[in-house]
């Protein structure tokens, strides 16, 4: 059951970079603070509405133990948005899913999961063809050049950020023993964090939706974001994290074809047969690690 729930996770965060493109033209630390702020909201709705005895089992304990997730998920997302603000969408998304390798490493480190010389290899060349994907020789007239080179440093900042964050929220599921009790504490934990760092910094205007341009595409990502997450920590409960994180990188693919078809974007060929092999790569390692 567990591999249903990845496959749906994947093809719904297919089109999140999608959305959040639509609405990228904002502040990046405003949609950061109000995507964090909606996302969790909705996240604690979903929650109650399947376990409302979530409420009476908020533990100030279990809300500190999960804090350090908390903060390094909150960063990814940040990254996230800078780099989705300043890239090309089917450039950056390529990077972001070399995360997986992050994953990995920290599977094999601290968990002593095994990992064959052939998953090495594989992994290496996923970070190879990434960076040749990241290389834009063909379009520096039509962009600039600065503003990728940023989005591309958000994108592995991200890429060091979520994949910690993936294997973290795997310890968190195992230990507790229920994905939703997991997401309800992070959105406690995220909300909390906002509204002091509002009332601290006195900014009410990054907690306002009305200044949100492209508000309908903005609302759309969060509910395809909270979709696929819970979707995605539904697998971990029974999944390898191992797997799980490979196979979810295949929804490059949709991206991919989706920032063709509804965004526009060119994209070579070359850059085509790129993608392609980043595909292969995480096909093979699921392959590997199944």
């Amino acid at each position: 059951m567990w591999l249903y729930y990845c496959l749906l996770s994947t093809i719904i965060a297919g089109f999140v970079p999608i959305a959040l493109k639509k609405c990228s033209n904002n502040e990046p630390k405003k949609v950061a603070i109000m995507g964090l702020l909606l996302y969790h909201s909705m996240m604690i709705l979903v929650s109650l509405v399947i376990s409302p005895e979530f409420v009476t089992k908020l533990n100030i304990i279990d809300l500190i133990k999960m804090l350090p997730g908390v903060i390094i998920q909150s960063i990814g997302f940040y990254c996230l948005i800078s780099a989705t603000k300043y890239g090309k969408i089917a450039i950056t998304s390529s990077i972001q899913k070399t995360k997986v390798v992050v994953t990995f490493l920290l599977g094999i480190i601290i968990l002593k999961e095994n990992c064959t010389i052939l998953q090495v290899v594989v992994s290496i060349i996923l970070v190879v063809l990434s960076i040749m994907v990241a290389k834009n020789k063909e379009n520096d007239i039509k962009i600039d050049k600065k503003l990728q080179r940023k989005a591309i440093l958000y994108s592995y900042a991200f890429v060091l950020f979520n994949g910690t964050s993936n294997f973290i929220n795997k310890l968190y599921v195992v230990e507790f023993k229920n994905a939703l009790y997991v997401v309800f504490n992070y959105a406690i934990i995220i909300l909390i964090g906002i509204m002091i760092y509002t009332i601290i910094t006195r900014q009410w205007h990054n907690i306002d939706f009305r200044k949100i341009d492209a508000k309908k595409y903005f609302f759309l990502q969060s509910a395809l974001d909270v979709t696929s997450s819970i979707f995605n920590r539904f697998a971990m409960l029974e999944g390898n994290v191992s797997i799980i994180s490979v196979i979810e990188t295949s929804s490059i693919v949709v991206t991919i074809l989706a920032s063709r078809m509804i965004l526009k974007e060119e994209i070579t060929w070359k850059k085509y047969l790129m993608i392609i092999g980043i595909f292969l790569c995480v096909l093979l390692l699921a392959l590997f690690k199944i």
